[in-house]
């Protein structure tokens, strides 16, 4: 009996045996390809990564109401295709009242650009007629002062002739005056003795005759006084120096009046060259207008909302006849997803973050692509694109622990994926391997 218990239980242990000789082999396979026990030695390993795609924020500038919203979640768009239609209304009145301020500003700027030239132009033609105006009056007076000079000069002497001629006529005049008296005592002398018959009758006839004369004579002197008083040797008189100081004196007001015409057009001169700077004030002006109508047909522009990408709708919040602020702090109203730029964010231990190198290849698992629930499957190639410079508590800006612990430190690595499965998602958990010893050349960082 218990030689037929061996013989039947040897088979049992041959097969016992043969069954742990190959759990072994598996499991001493499963440890090295499925767990990688062998290259978390050799290599960089993490298993603290997620699948990450490029994503757009759709945020507005304009506030205003929405008219459609021509996309939902999870529909499929194109790059520059429209997404969001906004109210226009008000943006248009703004960008219509920008538009006729800016015409009116540039039809007064090519009218000054036209006129401005001309009216300088004017204003120094002006200017070389009053200059050569006053020049002549300038002339005329001082002809009109050197005139009165010369006739002040001629009065003086006219008077002094005719004073010589008064006294000489003064002079005899009394001469006549003397001589006549002494005539008339002569004729009652002799009066007297012709009646008394002392004298004859010829010489008081004779006596009478030389009275006669000495009175005839007397008249002359008298009436040559009175023309000397009356007139002057020349046949002037000293009211013609009145008559050339009236025109000495009319030739200073045109003096003053040219003057003041010279300033008149010297004034429009300045005031044309102020011009030129109301000119350029006008030119900064339309400038302005111009800056504020572009920015308003941009304004415009945005009130329809494109896809910036070929994505994928990812979020949407908003729905027609909603009010939407362009307040760059307010979170998106849609977010598209870029499939096509799918990449892998892996966060290694800084003790293993000098063995990395950008243009290492990697590979990827993806938990959601296992094929098993003890093994990985097949990897995904990947190639390094990017190393973090700060590390991933540093990106998340958290404040500074009042009790300092000291924790080793994880740095975000960029893997791109060369092979990506359509089916991957953005935040899937991942594991990344990051070869070392591959004999590839790596760019450095």
């Amino acid at each position: 009996m218990r030689a037929i218990r061996r013989a039947l239980g040897r088979p049992y242990l041959l097969m016992a045996a043969v069954v742990l000789i190959i759990g072994a082999i598996w499991f001493f396979r499963l440890a090295l390809q499925e767990f990688l026990l062998l290259d978390r030695l050799v290599n960089v390993y993490t298993n603290d990564a997620q699948v990450r795609m490029d994503s757009y924020a759709i945020t507005p500038v304009v506030t205003a109401r929405v008219l459609e919203v021509l996309v939902t979640e999870g529909d499929r768009v194109t790059e520059g295709q429209v997404l969001v239609r906004l109210d226009q209304d008000d943006v248009l009145a703004e960008l219509r009242e920008a538009q006729a301020i800016a015409e009116g500003i540039a039809q007064q700027v090519e009218e000054l650009r036209l006129g401005l030239p001309l009216a300088i132009e004017q204003a120094e033609l002006r200017i070389e007629r009053a200059e050569a105006a006053l020049e002549i009056s300038q002339q005329a007076a001082q002809r009109g002062h050197v005139l009165l000079d010369v006739q002040r000069d001629r009065i003086a002497k006219m008077v002094a002739e005719q004073q010589a001629g008064l006294e000489a006529a003064r002079a005899r005049l009394r001469e006549q005056e003397a001589a006549l008296r002494e005539t008339e005592l002569a004729l009652g002398r002799t009066r007297s003795l012709s009646d008394e018959g002392i004298v004859p009758q010829e010489q008081l006839d004779a006596a009478l005759m030389t009275l006669e004369r000495a009175q005839a004579r007397l008249s002359v002197a008298q009436e040559q006084v009175r023309q000397a008083q009356q007139h002057y040797p020349s046949g002037d008189s000293p009211e013609m120096i009145r008559v050339h100081e009236r025109d000495a004196q009319s030739a200073e007001a045109r003096v003053e009046e040219h003057r003041a015409a010279l300033d008149l057009a010297r004034n429009e001169r300045r005031l044309a060259e102020l011009g030129q700077q109301r000119l350029k004030v006008l030119e900064a002006r339309h400038e302005e207008a111009k800056a504020r109508v572009q920015a308003l047909e941009l304004k415009l522009s945005r009130t329809v909302l494109h896809s910036p990408t070929d994505g994928i709708v990812g979020y949407n919040r908003i729905e027609p006849g909603e009010m939407v602020k362009g307040d760059p702090s307010d979170p998106p109203i849609m977010v598209i997803h870029d499939p096509s730029s799918l990449y892998v964010t892996a966060n290694v231990w800084e003790s293993d973050i000098s063995r990395v190198r950008i243009g290492r290849p990697a590979e990827v698992w993806v938990d959601a692509y296992r094929l098993h629930v003890l093994g990985r499957g097949k990897p995904y190639r990947g190639r390094v694109r990017r190393i973090n410079p700060t590390t991933a508590a540093e990106m998340a800006g958290l404040p500074p622990e009042r009790l300092f612990i000291r924790r080793e430190q994880k740095v975000p690595v960029k893997i791109a994926i060369e092979d990506a499965d359509p089916g991957f998602r953005a935040g899937m958990l991942a594991e990344v391997l990051i070869l070392i010893d591959d004999g590839a050349i790596a760019e450095e960082q």
